[in-house]
Parts: C-alpha cells; sequence; structure tokens
C-alpha cells in the first residue's frame, strides 16, 4: 500500500509521485518517497490531489515551539 501525491508545480521534474505515507497537517503535505525514504514538505496550496488506499483523520497532539497545540491529522497510505 502507499498513496500517490499529485502537484501542481512541478517538483524535481517530477508532477507526482509515489510514496510510503502521506500526512496532511493543517495546511502542509509531509510526504516520505517510496524510492529514498527522504520526507518532503509541501505546501497544500501545490498539491493537486493525494490518493490511497487508507486514509485516517484524527485530532492529535502536536509540539512546536511556542508549545503544545492540537490539529485534526490526516494519514494517506
Amino acid at each position: 500500500m502507499g498513496a500517490t501525491v499529485f502537484l501542481e508545480t512541478p517538483m524535481d521534474d517530477e508532477e507526482s509521485f509515489e510514496c510510503e505515507e502521506a500526512k496532511i497537517i493543517g495546511d502542509i503535505v509531509w510526504a516520505t518517497p517510496a524510492d529514498d525514504g527522504q520526507e518532503r514538505v509541501i505546501p497544500l496550496s501545490n498539491i493537486t490531489g493525494v490518493t490511497g488506499d487508507v486514509v485516517e483523520q484524527e485530532i492529535e497532539s502536536l509540539e512546536a515551539p511556542g508549545g503544545r497545540f492540537t490539529e485534526l491529522v490526516t494519514d494517506i497510505c
């Protein structure tokens, strides 16, 4: 299983890429490509779509420099 991320503006000459997991937190997509495992951080405004077999959503408590906050996190894999 995995996810496919589709980009509005290509990155590294790619309009889409396969990843192990894509996580949407706020207006940022955190994606771990299947080929190299190095996480990519992409603004949601540059994403035209994300597909995957499993979608899970939950409210998570996240740490930030200013303290802890809660955010809806969507995992797609």
